[in-house]
């Protein structure tokens, strides 16, 4: 097992290429490193200005005053050899090359990245990227991306990543976000994965503190017996959600000129890959719902679906989906029938889906809710909750997110939340911060509670 904290939690920062130019590459990263709070020293590398952002910049990495955990190389491809010379000369400890043209663009790219790979192994350092945007570590304040991020929400989610997006333009919509922000404590995207795999991801984050779930995006598994065997290790303690795209042969091709990762074929490894417990995701959007269900719901107990709806049509849908998922409906006990009775009309039984949009006729809209969600929620024969609600005028009430916010706190089940309707945003705002994940659509709500049933078995 490699030790590659000096990669991805450094003590100190070295920025070959930081530039006094907040508009170029350079600039921007060390520019966020400055402005994110690093816990550690900077040390900005250049050669034609004393000082950068404030910071006392040195011509060459042999200048700075002490050997160095983690260096960032901002430059073309043609001087990348020469700045790892560097690195190898100054004892760092880890490098993170963020420029592109290597494997991705070719044999000629991938030659030149090997040479790199080569003479790093012989010094001993510990490499990421090349045709990496940066990483990011909040438990240590290194915002180490060249996308600004004025917002990023700190949490138990770590991410090890083949794409910039999580360290760039998509991560960077989803912090800008008034709600349902990711919490995320790490986002470390490696590229074309020169060196640390996600095996060395994988025994980093086995013993992290600040790590609560896992997110890999990866385009190819260098070694797989031993990244399934610690995927088994980790079963049942840290989720592991995967997103492994590359499925077709176009797929393939693609991957290859987007991070150089060779072909590799997927049915070999499917089946190994469920039976180790990891979660396998099919898009970027079903990565990041799965990722924000786990980190803010608790565990399940089973996998029995209570669902409780003001839409007839949502409640058979989400009875479809629960099915095509693996999951149960829910058989409510006689109490639950009781309680659910008082909010209907006599010549109606309560079922799941549990339809109350009858009882706002029959005891107003906070009542119906009031008495429907709790009964739910408290049923002893129900794991996971699935609330689909309208949110017209006339099933609105003020009191809508205190409501929710109960039920999270109280019952301490995993619940997801589906709302369509004028209201349905404000009601959004109003749990925010509570850990309720939100979905669009009612198959997505399922989705995400199916893997955090799975997350147990």
């Amino acid at each position: 097992m490699r030790d590659i904290q000096p990669l991805v939690a450094p003590r100190s920062i070295a920025v070959i290429g930081a530039s006094t130019n907040p508009n170029k590459s350079g600039g921007v990263l060390f520019s966020n490193l400055v402005g994110g709070n690093f816990k550690g020293t900077l040390y900005p590398i250049n050669p034609g200005s004393p000082e950068v952002m404030g910071k006392k910049a040195y011509a060459r990495l042999s200048d700075v005053p002490e050997a160095v955990d983690l260096v960032y190389i901002v430059l073309p491809s043609q001087q990348m050899e020469a700045a790892m010379q560097q690195c190898v000369d100054a004892k760092a400890r880890a490098a993170c090359i963020i420029t592109a043209g290597f494997s991705e663009a070719g044999p000629a790219g991938r030659a030149a990245q090997d040479k790199l790979r080569e003479t790093a192994r012989r010094a001993g350092i510990l490499l990421a990227g090349p045709n990496t945007i940066g990483m990011v570590n909040t438990d240590c304040g290194m915002m180490g991306s060249f996308v600004n991020f004025p917002r990023w929400e700190k949490g138990g989610i770590s991410l090890f990543t083949q794409t910039g997006i999580f360290t760039g333009a998509v991560m960077r919509q989803i912090m800008d976000s008034k709600v349902q922000r990711l919490p995320i404590s790490k986002s470390i995207d490696v590229g074309n994965k020169i060196d640390v795999d996600e095996v060395d991801f994988l025994d980093f984050a086995s013993g992290d503190a600040g790590t609560d779930v896992i997110g890999l995006y990866i385009e190819s598994i260098r070694n797989p017996e031993a990244f399934l065997q610690k995927a088994k290790a980790l079963r049942g303690t840290k989720p592991i959600v995967l997103l492994k795209p590359g499925r077709t042969a176009e797929g393939k091709k693609a991957s290859a000129c987007h991070t150089g990762s060779l072909p590799s074929e997927n049915a070999a490894i499917d089946e190994a890959i469920l039976e180790s417990g990891i979660l396998r995701t099919e898009d970027e959007d079903d990565f990041v719902n799965t990722l924000r269900a786990l980190a803010m719901l608790p565990k399940a107990k089973g996998k029995r679906v209570g669902i409780a709806t003001t839409s007839g049509a949502l409640g058979v849908i989400a009875a479809d989906l629960v099915a095509d998922h693996n999951l149960e409906l829910a058989t409510y006990d006689e109490l639950t029938i009781s309680r659910m009775a008082t909010i209907f009309p006599e010549w109606l039984t309560p079922s799941n889906p549990f339809d109350f949009w009858i009882g706002i006729d029959v005891k107003g809209s906070k009542e119906a809710h009031h008495v429907g969600l709790h009964a739910v929620f408290a049923d002893p024969n129900v794991d996971l909750v699935l609330c689909t609600l309208l949110a017209p005028p006339n099933a609105d009430f003020p009191e809508m997110g205190d409501l929710l916010r109960t039920l999270r706190r109280q019952y301490d089940k995993p619940f997801a939340l589906v709302a369509y309707g004028s209201a349905a945003a404000r009601w959004t705002e109003e749990v925010e911060g509570a850990r309720i994940p939100v979905y669009s659509t009612v198959r997505t709500g399922v989705r995400a509670l199916a893997m955090v049933a799975r997350a147990i078995s």
